[in-house]
């Protein structure tokens, strides 16, 4: 029988022909769907928020009205539109369109206009509409406001972007950031909760409440909460700019709706008719309202507007009643639009609350996906936008004021907005010449306050996270491929693994040293890593093709020894073969860029420096070319010249020397402008390359969780070898299977080796192989047919004595990552530098050249080894060791202090210490201490403490 008779029934796996393909590496005619897939939801709610979802949140702003000079003014924003990114006005340039590739080149900001039309009125006659510039705001990368949108991957090369971008995200000082979907509770439905902490909350309060996200169309959202109270009755709260309020429910519900009491208690008691203790929980309730004198609904809303007018900052010509309104309007279910809707509402959650606290229902699980929803990046988005629209300022400006035709008496106009966003509509900012200052009420303007620009907003907000798409759980119908699972689909295997391995590896595929991007030379990024000698793996799931990432490999095809060979390897280590290291095994760079402003080091008003060498410099060595920047592809150590500059004014010149201790070499440098182009040579971006090449503490990783350090480069000669000579690239410790049980990491090396015998690639996605048709007889028989061991194990010889191993060792194809955690980036170092000018202690950090603390433990670990002289070394000696002069009689370090130096004539040339206090030399000794106790003294001297040394 052909010993591969078996395994060429069984279906084929993926083929690397593509690769081969002379059209592999030709833009496609569009981009591929499935990686455009991964970011729709965050473009699409953005597409909402900044079309539909900004003229449903312009409507949902009250207008803000106040009285002047017995006029009634009001300001209503009626429509809000934001514009694609373009250049100012009167600027001269080719083409007007922005586009995110030069945001990222010189650090600034993809950004659109915000325009609003506001209509302004008189005693409510309109005046007229103005149409207001309020800002700018970010725009999301292949949004419909992108100037990306729908280009073909040919014309986004010509604009220097990945023929596949996805988008999603924001640029924001150069710096990409993705806001992350974020978990809700779900919206516009009560559930019920018993929450302990709740009984702090007032005299009489309990466990039980039911609690209601209440979101409006335009995302507008507020909490809401019914509280079940000791004696029976019901307390409802709510927010309201930032601050908790509590309302009896009974004042809610007269309210809402003109029915009698009856009316209302049989709502309330529905199908419990017969509950005695309900009956009388609602009658006191409703009892609560009459005694206040609230019989009508008219009355209950005179009464609560009375109450709530001071907190609700409505204009004093509004009565009670309306501000009453108001308060529901903008606080109670305001996802629904009626006030019955709201009554009838507020008494299903009643109902529900009575059955809570009487056992009647269970608790909701707020954990549980049916009670949550996702909040999108636009969703979340536009409520920052909606809360920023009411910001607006009022100068005083009579030009401008005419011009609006507003009347001089009343210095008003809309100019662009400069506030940061308030979490609640109706909030405006007013100035006073060079103040900008925030209304207290009816305009009294009070307290002041330092207002930031709106792209500091969106730059300091909490959510964003740099360049990294979050994973989070969502709704499939939302967000079909959350990004964590795709991490999670590049596992080969992964159903062979134990689950926390796969989770491991999640998290360090984030990590990876691969090939992240085809536009380096483009990118100004603070930092990139780079792989330099990537491979498409032999094993590999389906959906590493279906998102096409061969092209951005992540790792290199290693052959694996299972074997423990010399101490090296223990724990996590593994051992690599220099000869594949001195090949190229794992190479990579670091582009470093750094951005060099002459503005910044420019007195204001002058701007006489520019970036050139004085003819014949010395110092700069033919090092710089003549515009005083190093040349493309030089390379740079440490002290070298690394940029020139002059002063035109006075002929001055300006050497900066490269200080950094890690050599490396020019990639590129960009000449940077402004917004309107008139940046006259002084700004540049300079990219640096940094060689990474492993070294001895870096870290390696398989696609299985299973992380080790690089602890020794082993020369080929001393190396195991197997009968036909081949050396493995790396030696895996054999303990770190039976912990981990990465059994997918065993069947990657058999179906590797397999792959690399048979001229294919495998399907390593999981569940393809099952009890029945297992993997290990798969690939074995393929091992066998290739005429190599069944189990995929082989006879190596010993490197270091040519002896035959008496074991069989497990060797294989395995897909190893290299991870940026690298010891150049975290070693930290120092014998002597510099010191703190206060304690004069060695500095610490790493950035400064620092040291490392030996604090409280390490002393007692010295301690307890008895090491006394050593410790006393660390502390002292190599720490802050000085000689002071203290007088022995009255135990002052002070008082000592040197004689006046002898007049210029005279041969004495000795001089002595003297004690103040005992007017004597002769008591003066020198001790060894710490400097930082004299410091300490002198401190204690300060607070009128002495100190006295008892010196023997």
């Amino acid at each position: 029988m052909d010993p591969g008779s078996r395994w060429r029934n069984l279906p084929s796996g993926p083929s690397l022909k593509h690769l081969t393909d002379p059209s592999y590496g030709i833009p496609r005619e569009q981009q591929k769907a499935a990686l455009q897939e991964l970011t729709r939801a965050h473009v699409e709610s953005f597409n909402y928020a900044v079309h539909e979802g900004l003229g449903l949140a312009v409507q949902a702003i009250p207008p803000f009205e106040f009285a002047f000079k017995d006029e009634r003014i009001s300001f209503t924003i009626l429509d809000a539109v934001i514009s694609p990114p373009t250049v100012p006005k009167g600027t001269i340039c080719k083409e007007a369109n922005v586009y995110p590739a030069e945001c990222r080149g010189r650090r600034s900001t993809y950004r659109g206009k915000l325009t609003a039309d506001i209509n302004w009125a008189v005693n409510g006659i309109s005046k007229g509409i103005i149409k207001q510039f309020l800002g700018y705001v970010p725009i999301m990368v292949k949004s419909k406001l992108c100037n990306l949108r729908n280009l073909p991957p040919q014309a986004l090369i010509e604009h220097h972007e990945e023929a596949e971008e996805m988008g999603g995200y924001f640029i924001i000082n150069g710096i990409e950031k993705v806001i992350r979907m974020l978990i809700m509770p779900r919206r516009n439905f009560p559930i019920a909760m018993i929450r302990p902490k709740w009984k702090t909350r007032g005299p009489g309060y309990t466990q039980y409440g039911v609690s209601m996200h209440c979101v409006r169309e335009e995302h507008s959202a507020v909490n809401m909460n019914l509280h079940y109270l000791e004696n029976g009755t019901v307390m409802l709260n709510f927010i309201y700019r930032k601050e908790l309020f509590f309302l009896p429910l009974g004042f809610a519900l007269k309210a809402l709706v003109s029915f009698s009491d009856y009316q209302i208690f049989q709502e309330l008691i529905k199908g419990k008719e017969d509950d005695s203790f309900l009956r009388n929980s609602v009658s006191q309730m409703l009892r609560i309202v009459m005694e206040e004198g609230c019989l009508t609904q008219k009355q209950v809303l005179n009464y609560l507007g009375e109450c709530f007018r001071v907190k609700l900052n409505v204009p004093d010509w509004y009565p009670n009643e309306q501000a009453a309104e108001f308060l529901f309007n903008q606080c109670i279910c305001i996802h629904l639009k009626s006030n019955t809707e709201k009554f009838y509402m507020l008494c299903l959650m009643t109902r529900k609350l009575f059955a809570l606290a009487k056992g009647e229902c269970m608790e909701d699980n707020p954990d549980s996906l049916v009670n949550q929803e996702v909040l999108t990046p636009g969703q979340l988005f536009l409520m920052f936008l909606k809360g920023s629209l009411p910001l607006m300022e009022l100068p005083t400006d009579h030009t401008v004021l005419r011009e609006k035709r507003i009347p001089p008496w009343m210095e008003v106009v809309l100019i662009p907005m400069t506030g940061k966003p308030s979490l609640y509509p109706g909030l405006f900012l007013f100035t006073t010449p060079c103040r900008l200052v925030r209304p207290v009420q009816n305009l009294e303007l009070g307290k002041e306050e330092l207002i930031g620009t709106m792209e500091q907003i969106f730059m300091n907000v909490a959510i964003f996270e740099d360049e990294v798409f979050a994973g989070v759980t969502t709704h499939q119908e939302l967000f079909p491929h959350s990004l964590l699972s795709v991490i999670a689909n590049f596992i080969p295997f992964s159903d062979h693994n134990q689950s926390p391995r796969n989770m491991y590896q999640c998290q360090m595929g984030k990590q990876t040293m691969g090939f992240p991007l085809l536009t380096y030379q483009d990118r100004s990024d603070n930092k990139l890593y780079r792989l330099q000698t990537p491979q498409s793996p032999l094993v590999r799931p389906s959906m590493y093709d279906y998102y096409d990432m061969d092209n951005y490999p992540i790792g290199t095809n290693a052959i694996v020894a299972v074997i423990s060979y010399t101490g090296y390897d223990m724990e996590d280590a593994m051992i690599v073969n220099k000869a594949s290291w001195e090949r190229g095994f794992a190479h990579g760079s670091v582009y470093k860029s750094e951005f060099i402003d002459l503005s910044e080091k420019i007195k204001q008003g002058d701007s006489s420096l520019v970036f050139g060498i004085k003819p014949g410099d010395p110092r700069v060595l033919q090092k710089l070319d003549d515009d005083g920047l190093p040349f493309i592809g030089a390379k740079l150590q440490y002290g070298d010249p690394y940029y020139s500059y002059l002063n035109l004014n006075t002929g001055e010149s300006f050497v900066m020397y490269y200080k950094s201790k890690e050599n490396c070499v020019v990639d590129n440098i960009k000449v940077c402008s402004n917004d309107t182009g008139s940046g006259k040579f002084k700004c540049v971006c300079i990219t640096m390359r940094v060689p990474r090449n492993p070294t001895i503490g870096d870290k390696f990783a398989s696609r299985h969780g299973q992380k080790g350090i690089l602890s020794r480069l082993w020369p080929a000669e001393d190396m195991p070898f197997t009968e036909s000579g081949m050396v493995p690239d790396i030696l895996f410790n054999p303990h770190g299977f039976p912990s981990r049980m990465t059994i997918g990491m065993l069947i990657e090396s058999m179906a590797g080796k397999s792959a690399a015998l048979h001229g294919l690639c495998h399907d390593a996605t999981p569940f393809i192989f099952s009890e029945e048709n297992s993997a290990l007889e798969y690939f074995g028989e393929m091992l066998k047919a290739a005429g190599y061991n069944f189990y995929g194990t082989e006879r190596l010889y010993s490197g270091i004595s040519g002896l035959e191993l008496e074991a069989d060792i497990f060797i294989g194809v395995v897909y190893y990552q290299r991870l940026r955690h690298m010891v150049s980036d975290k070693f930290q170092v120092r014998t002597t530098g510099a010191r703190d000018r206060v304690t004069n202690q060695p500095i610490g950090g790493r950035n400064v050249q620092g040291g490392i603390r030996f604090g409280e433990m390490e002393r007692d670990a010295l301690l307890a080894h008895g090491t006394s002289f050593l410790l006393h070394d660390r502390l002292f000696n190599c720490s802050d060791r000085s000689v002071a002069h203290v007088c022995v009689k009255c135990g002052s370090l002070l008082s000592p202090l040197l004689e006046k130096p002898p007049p210029s004539w005279s041969a004495m040339r000795n001089r002595k210490y003297n004690c103040t206090l005992c007017n004597r030399s002769d008591t003066i000794d020198t001790v060894s201490v710490p400097y930082v106790f004299r410091y300490f003294v002198a401190e204690l001297a300060a607070m009128n403490i002495k100190v006295k040394l008892d010196v023997v």
